[in-house]
């Protein structure tokens, strides 16, 4: 039996294998990356809209949660005001990958002192 050229055939399959599973390790990747990103923009707009809503910063909270938002390159899904708090949703997407991330922020104690 004539086992030349055996060798190319093995090395060709192992470095087809290290090809495939360092995509799928870049594509999750990616994935955590921008999971990360959308929670810190849609958190940081969260909290500019509660400063607004508490008047700490003038303006109107949902425009101001709208602008973080825009400057991180999210797109503001959910804009909601409560009596204490203000809920902010955003989405973005990049290639296969959909976040959407959510965010309450406002004061719990009534702000007092």
């Amino acid at each position: 039996m004539d086992q030349r050229g055996s060798a190319t055939v093995a090395l060709a399959g192992a470095a087809f294998a290290v090809v495939i599973l360092g995509s799928v390790a870049l594509g999750v990747g990616t994935g955590v990356i921008l999971r990360h990103q959308v929670a810190s923009a849609v958190d940081s707009a969260a909290l500019g809209a509660a400063d607004v809503s508490r008047g700490v910063i003038a303006g109107e909270p949902c425009s101001m949660a709208r602008e973080i938002l825009q400057k991180a390159g999210v797109e503001m899904v959910l804009c909601k005001e409560f009596e204490d708090s203000v809920v902010v949703q955003g989405r973005r997407t990049s290639g296969l990958h959909s976040v959407i991330a959510t965010a309450r922020a406002g004061v719990v104690d009534g702000g007092e002192k």
